[in-house]
């Protein structure tokens, strides 16, 4: 006689442990990044409009006091932080896509390496040391720049030039190569292949570059407050400031509405430009 054999059901206890267990780090993740990113913004956006805040969990009122404080010397700081932002996300993502451009094919065992760690060196430093280096270095004739807002930008793009950089290098990926030797072997001259083939391709990494250097700029603080000249105060300074003096709600205030315009620039930045229909 034949014995038959069956085989074992097959329990779906495994599959059901590994999607609870997925559950849980997502929850766990979600929580963590709630309670380290989100909340401080929250407690930020509730401190500029509680008229008293203290010992509670939630303010004992609301009122927009705070917000109708703000004078003149808050708005020229807030003015101040959005023109070196823009200029220093504008100034870096030029000066790194040059250097991504120039660095590009070479041997990275020569010069390239060389020229790839100093462009990349400011990241290694600490922002006090390195701003204590530029007031150091530029407070003399023949290029004392120290009593001007100039050392304020220079020092920002020291700090913000690496991830400009690495934007751009990022995506010259090797397709990008070919389409540029196949254009130039077509008879194309280099300014046409520049800005027919390789600029349309690094409209992506532009932007990213431009955003990452804003927002790197507008929060920049330790180096800005080694080297910023009498008279000179961004919205960071001045909330510094504030919180120094105990004002907390007044610079919870100015920091709110530096959030809420930098988060308009930066929509602003990654918005898309509608192509024009060929005739």
């Amino acid at each position: 006689m034949a014995t038959e054999f069956t085989l074992p059901a097959r329990t779906s206890k495994p599959h059901s442990l590994k999607r609870i267990g997925a559950w849980v780090f997502t929850a766990f993740a979600a929580l963590l990044c709630f309670w380290l990113f989100v909340l401080p913004v929250v407690v930020v956006a509730l401190s500029s409009v509680a008229s008293h805040w203290s010992g509670t969990i939630f303010p004992d009122g609301f009122s927009m006091r705070w917000f109708q404080r703000l004078g003149g010397s808050d708005f020229d700081a807030l003015t101040t932080s959005l023109e070196v932002g823009f200029g220093v996300a504008v100034l870096g993502t030029v000066l790194g896509l040059w250097l991504a451009l120039a660095l590009e094919g070479r041997d990275r065992r020569g010069v390239g390496a060389w020229v790839d760690t100093i462009a990349m060196m400011p990241n290694g430093v600490p922002s006090v040391v390195l701003g204590l280096s530029v007031l150091i270095a530029y407070h003399k004739r023949p290029l004392d720049i120290s009593g001007s807002a100039a050392i304020v930008v220079l020092v920002q793009l020291a700090l913000v030039l690496p991830f400009c950089y690495r934007c751009a290098a990022a995506a010259l990926r090797p397709e990008l190569t070919i389409l540029r030797e196949a254009a130039a072997s077509l008879g194309a001259p280099p300014s046409m292949v520049l800005s027919r083939v390789v600029m349309p391709q690094l409209v992506p990494a532009i932007r990213a570059s431009l955003a990452l250097g804003f927002a790197l700029s507008l929060g920049e603080l330790g180096a800005t407050l080694t080297v910023y000249p009498p008279g000179f105060a961004t919205v960071p300074i001045v909330v510094v400031g504030q919180v120094n003096r105990g004002y907390y709600l007044p610079a919870s205030a100015l920091s709110l509405i530096l959030l809420a315009v930098s988060l308009a620039a930066l929509l602003l930045i990654a918005a898309k430009v509608p192509r024009r229909r060929m005739a």
